[in-house]
């Protein structure tokens, strides 16, 4: 357990060291993005197996991995329930679907559910009881939902990630699909807390650094559009007819992160510390 969470810590901090690299060092965003990516899945993976242990852990990601490779394929389909668009992402896609879009899912919902049990119940690692069964998940879709008003505008236009067959919005980015990721997430964060009371509480769980680690890296996902007011980007797209600068898009994103992503975080850690500790 102790060599786990330490792996968690050590993770943090090349996340921050990738956001150095970002801010000092504009070339090798892509990179350095990458690399905190690849640093925040190996957090999730490890996070939630101490906390849920190994079957918690796989169940929690079975149901986000269905949930969201369903609604994206549907989606891709139908235009339900993110309204019509197409994925750009090179590699194999499955139904339309990259994989990488459903391991964004399990990720960042992760953080989200996690982020909510703090906010929501007396003591986060007790599986929800009467209403937080249900205040729960409600609450980690908004925090969710959060993440993807900031970043869901950049992928489709700094990146060009996937694009929508009607791009409405100040940026390209349809209300549908915002109304889409609200529907996804609580259907993920609703069926976690109805079979979560199945895994027996671990120890780590009852100590704040356990709880502390989500809440900081939910921050650090916030430095990709900050890093991106350093170092403005050139040159404009056409989404509906509208000539978007990217560099507007960054600020817009920074805006919005700090009234949902930053927000959220500090919720969370000022309600994290604000109770007092659980016994050990």
């Amino acid at each position: 357990m102790k060599i786990s969470t330490a792996l968690c810590w050590v993770l943090f901090i090349l996340t921050l060291f990738a956001a150095v690299v970002m801010a000092v060092c504009p070339s090798l965003t892509a990179q350095a993005g990458a690399a905190q990516m690849g640093f925040l899945i190996l957090f999730v993976v490890v996070h939630a197996w101490l906390g849920y242990s190994a079957r918690g852990m796989i169940t929690f990601v079975v149901i986000a991995c269905v949930v969201a490779f369903a609604l994206e394929a549907i989606g891709v389909a139908t235009g339900f329930p993110f309204g019509s668009y197409v994925h750009h992402l090179p590699g194999p896609k499955p139904l339309g679907v990259p994989p990488v879009a459903v391991a964004s899912w399990i990720m960042f919902g992760w953080l989200a559910w996690a982020l909510a049990r703090v906010i929501i119940r007396a003591e986060p690692a007790v599986a929800g009881v009467g209403a937080e069964r249900f205040t729960t998940p409600l609450v980690a879709t908004f925090i969710l939902g959060g993440y993807d008003l900031v970043y869901d505008p950049v992928g489709a236009t700094a990146h060009d990630w996937y694009s929508y067959d009607h791009p409405t919005g100040a940026l390209g980015v349809p209300l549908t699909n915002f109304l889409g990721w609200l529907l996804t997430g609580w259907l993920i964060f609703q069926l976690a807390a109805l079979v979560e009371s199945r895994f027996p509480v671990r120890p780590v769980t009852s100590g704040r650094g356990y709880w502390l680690l989500p809440c900081l890296f939910w921050l650090s996902t916030a430095t990709q559009v900050f890093a991106g007011l350093i170092h403005p980007a050139a040159g404009t797209v056409v989404r509906g007819g509208k000539t978007i600068r990217i560099a507007d898009v960054y600020e817009s994103g920074a805006s919005a992160a700090l009234f949902t992503i930053v927000c959220t975080g500090i919720i969370a850690l000022v309600r994290l510390y604000s109770r007092r500790p659980s016994p050990r």
